[in-house]
């Protein structure tokens, strides 16, 4: 009958020019919310020797806060380096051609502590041969046992990689701040307990632990049950490990059902074999492949010694344990050329090489993720260990590739029977995993996915920075492929269209009585065409949105000087593609004293956006708006040469569709502009005309913004969501100080130049620009 060893003994340690420049400033906001819902054993003489996401983080890469520089300090710090070995110092009959991996840098612990990860809430069950409670590097935690726990340096040690205390003594494990539950397998001193294995592990389950260590096995290969249970087909794998490690039938399917029900809460890590003759693993470590239910949360691990260059980067592997063999799909390699606590004293230590010392770190690498990741389940953490590994080095270290596992949603990794998935490395796994993308819908599994090109709120200059302000304060959840939820501000998925600081030029066409009555036209500035006379309009409209416009007009008489002009006209979307407007409008100029008043009124249908507005799949705005705007205009000249004029408008818009988005709501939107200013006719010569203006650019005054948004999810996958709403306003509020000139040259052709200074542009206070425009026409 074989009797479980342990997995390694321990030994010692137009031609048109244009220059435009602006700079910014900042804004705050406010916004309203409501929630909805396998070796031999030994001992020797031995000398002792939050997260918090990031406010400034972009979008879809915000994930734990790694800090570079505290990494770089974790990774130099003595306690750090002490939990290191090197292979010529343990014997790993492995010769160094090159830099030797330091374990706990080679698997980035110090990344994760620099985003303040320790395993702190989260307990790891270790099962061993037995344990020195008092050794330093256990004192102070909170440990809970099952059976009685000899003495002995192998559990020791191992629990010390796991979680040995960072107090800036000896040594410290992956997970200083998780707690321990430990189970010997031998509570007498010695032989095999069965019973007392599968207490521990259902006692470690009822106190959800996330992970059980097990550096401890048979030395038997995995191919030894594998050819029992063909050769016996109605065999359980209960039955196959009794007639192959004996301890009876009904003992070993009362422990497998334990790892099972273990699982609920946590992660099995198995030790390999330490025999590099076992090609297929051994028998422990490759259970889940005989027994696929064990297969949800289990990784086996295996030892290496590996080389890097000055990045980190592995440059030569050479196994030092059993391959991964039968258990490839679930398995992790690592460094497990270590320094651990020791039993000969509260202070001893010792240092030695194993899968014994890979486990655990592993283990521990676990609770850091349970840490951080308390929304997802066992079987999640497992899978971002085994997804994230590093195998990079498969192809220049000649590794054979075995298969690819594909773990969903467009994230595969390919793994060897010889390395597994390839070199554990807990940042990767702490990082988004594949795409990130916006979920809308209750669960993980159901939720439709949106990619981030699909998920950026395209927000036009006429809304400013009012949407930034709005949602800055509402949280929400992006996703990785593998469904962990990282905390983003939904401010970051806004994109403001670049600020303009570019002055239009002077002399824009207007509406003329045709021969027939109408007139038909085609524009590029259609509310420079139907708004303004004097200069005034453009910017200050909301026709000012369209594009490339096709517009048809007609003009009657009205009494004796005043005239009716009723137009109508289709558009391309000035700021969204694909985008159409099309609409009708009036304007009524009459006389007023030697002046013009003349008041306007403009309907109009806007298609895929509002007010230029676009979200994508993920915040859709809706189908289009219908907008509604009045306007007057005046212009009186004042002497012989100088006239003065104003432009001033105000509308609203409703949104039109609105579809199964995170925006449940977009109303009460308003806007406004205007324009003040005064024209001089042969200013500087003959037929020139020089125009100073004031005006307010098309500005958004306005309006409610809700969003239905992913916030969290839960370890069943249901995903969070929560309803906030939040009142549109801008920083601040555009004021461009104009001047242009106009002037005709000789055969047929005219100069044209504009200046504009604009503060408080684009809607955003303190940020203020500058531009300035030359033109020159020649008629033919």
């Amino acid at each position: 009958m074989p009797f479980p060893t342990l997995l390694k003994s321990i030994a010692v340690v137009g031609l048109t020019m244009a220059l435009a420049a602006c700079s910014g400033g900042g804004s705050s906001s406010s916004s309203s919310s409501s929630s909805s819902g396998s070796g031999g054993g030994g001992s020797s003489s031995v000398p002792s020797y939050v997260f918090t996401p990031a406010p400034g983080a972009t979008w879809g890469t915000r994930s734990v806060t790694f800090n570079a520089a505290q990494a770089a300090a974790f990774a130099a710090s003595a306690e750090f380096r002490a939990s290191d070995a090197l292979c010529a110092t343990v014997g790993c009959g492995v010769t160094p051609t090159g830099t030797e991996s330091a374990a706990f840098l080679l698997h980035g612990v110090n990344w994760a502590h620099s985003a303040g990860l320790t395993g702190t809430g989260e307990t790891i069950a270790i099962v061993d041969d037995g344990f020195r409670l008092s050794h330093q590097e256990l004192a102070g935690k909170t440990i809970t046992q099952t059976g009685i726990l000899p003495n002995k340096g192998h559990g020791t040690f191992v629990a010390s990689l796991a979680a040995g205390q960072k107090d800036g003594v000896g040594m410290h494990g992956v997970a200083p701040g998780a707690d321990l539950h430990l189970t010997s397998f031998a509570p007498s001193g010695s032989g095999f307990s069965i019973a007392n294995v599968t207490a521990g592990t259902l006692a470690s389950a009822s106190l959800n632990a996330v992970a059980q260590n097990n550096s401890w096995g048979f030395e038997v290969s995995s191919l030894t049950l594998d050819t029992y249970l063909k050769n016996n087909p109605g065999a359980t794998t209960a039955q196959g490990l009794n007639a192959t490690l004996g301890h009876g039938s009904a003992n070993w399917q009362s422990y497998i059902d334990a790892l099972d029900s273990f699982q609920n809460t946590g992660v099995i890590v198995w030790a390999l074999s330490n025999s590099n003759s076992f090609t297929s693993g051994d028998v422990m470590a490759a259970l889940p492949y005989f027994e696929p239910r064990l297969a949800e949360s289990w990784i086996a691990a295996a030892n290496g010694y590996f080389e890097v260059n000055g990045s980190g980067d592995i440059t030569r592997a050479v196994r030092l344990s059993a391959a991964c063999g039968l258990a490839a799909k679930f398995c992790l390699a690592g460094d497990g050329i270590t320094t651990g606590a020791w039993n000969s004293s509260d202070s001893a230590y010792g240092s030695s090489l194993g899968t014994s010392f890979v486990a655990p770190q592993v283990s521990g690498a676990v609770a850091l993720l349970a840490e951080a990741f308390p929304d997802m389940t066992p079987s999640e953490w497992a899978q971002r260990l085994l997804a994230s590994a590093d195998n990079s080095w498969f192809a220049a270290q000649g590794v054979p590739l075995a298969g690819t596992i594909d773990y969903g949603n467009g994230v595969t990794h390919s793994y060897s029977t010889e390395w597994g998935h390839g070199v554990m490395d807990i940042r990767a796994a702490l990082s988004p995993i594949g795409s990130v993308s916006v979920l809308s819908g209750s669960s993980v599994a159901s939720a439709e996915r949106h990619s981030l090109s699909e998920s950026t709120i395209v927000a036009p200059a006429s809304f400013g920075d009012s949407l930034s302000r709005a949602l800055e304060p509402q949280q929400m959840a992006v996703f990785d492929a593998l469904n962990r939820a990282f905390s983003v501000s939904s401010a970051s998925a806004v994109q403001t269209a670049p600020t303009t600081v570019l002055p239009r030029l002077p002399g824009q066409a207007s509406v003329d009585q045709g021969d027939d009555g109408l007139n038909l036209s085609h524009t590029h500035d259609l509310a420079g065409t139907v708004t303004g006379f004097g200069g005034a309009g453009g910017e200050t409209s909301v026709l000012s949105i369209a594009g490339e416009s096709l517009l048809v007009a007609s003009i009657a008489p009205v009494g004796a000087a005043g005239e009716l002009t009723t137009y109508g006209f289709a558009a391309e979307h000035g700021a969204v593609d694909n985008g159409a407007l099309a609409g009708a409008g009036m304007t009524l100029s009459l006389p007023l004293g030697s002046g013009q008043v003349r008041l306007g009124a403009t309907l109009a249908g806007e298609e895929g956006a509002v007010m230029g507005l676009d979200g994508g799949t993920a915040f859709d705005f809706g189908s289009g708006s219908a907008i509604g705007a009045l306007s007057l205009a005046l212009e009186q000249p004042m002497s012989p040469g100088l006239s003065l004029f104003g432009h001033l408008e105000y509308g609203a818009v409703a949104r039109q569709g609105g579809g199964n988005s995170l925006v449940s709501d977009l109303s009460g939107l308003t806007f406004s502009g205007m324009e003040i200013g005064a024209s001089f006719a042969d200013a500087l010569v003959a037929g020139d005309r020089l125009t100073l203006s004031v005006s307010q650019p098309l500005k958004i005054e306005s309006g409610t913004v809700e969003l239905t948004r992913p916030v969290a999810r839960v370890a069943d996958g249901s995903i969070v969501n929560q309803t906030s709403s939040a009142e549109l306003a801008s920083s601040g509020r555009e004021i461009d100080l104009g001047l242009s000139y106009q002037a005709s040259l000789p055969n047929q052709a005219s100069l044209s130049l504009g200046f504009k200074h604009a503060i408080s542009a684009g809607h955003v206070a303190g940020q203020i620009g500058s531009g300035l425009m030359i033109g020159y026409r020649q008629n033919f």
